[in-house]
């Protein structure tokens, strides 16, 4: 979640380099690294977006078919940001 620049609060969406379609940020959690200091790096490295707030925790979601490339499991966070967004 982000703000617009009126001040009305936004989900930013981005760009999926292997299809092309739009989706929430995401990533993974480095090794020794805490969920939220990935979330605040992800949004960061994605968005430009530093963390406004800490993260809440929306749902988890473990569907082995989801991920070609392995199995994981996907902890969605919600959290809101502040600056201004990068475009790539």
């Amino acid at each position: 979640e982000s703000t617009l620049p009126n001040g009305e609060p936004a989900v930013v969406l981005v760009e999926r380099a292997d299809n092309g379609l739009f989706a929430t940020m995401g990533g993974f959690v480095d090794v020794g690294e805490t969920v939220e200091t990935a979330v605040a790096r992800e949004l960061m490295e994605e968005t430009g977006l530093e963390l406004a707030s800490p993260p809440s925790l929306l749902g988890v979601w473990s569907d082995p078919r989801r991920d070609k490339r392995r199995h994981t499991v996907s902890a969605v966070f919600v959290a809101p940001g502040k600056g201004k967004i990068r475009a790539r």
